[in-house]
């Protein structure tokens, strides 16, 4: 129980940090992509099995962070 307490509290920690030295879009991506990656890891390592409609939330997920990710770096240039 300690040791649960400790890592939320470091977690509150990282995303006070996050937020405020990058903003709070930045915090958001990082922690949908954490939360995106913990599915996966469930999936694959623990054997968990996925609906197909939890699939397409995934799909869409990766889909979401992938265009962030390309579009998002265009047109923080352009603005720049």
């Amino acid at each position: 129980m300690l040791g649960f307490s400790v890592m939320s509290a470091l977690g509150q920690v990282f995303i006070y940090l996050v937020v405020s030295e990058f903003g709070p879009l930045l915090c958001s991506i990082i922690t949908t992509t954490r939360k995106f990656f913990t599915v996966l890891g469930s999936v694959f390592l623990f054997g968990n099995t996925l609906i197909p409609r939890q699939w397409m939330g995934t799909a869409l997920v990766f889909t979401g962070l992938t265009l962030d990710g390309v579009y998002g770096k265009q047109s923080s240039n352009k603005k720049k």
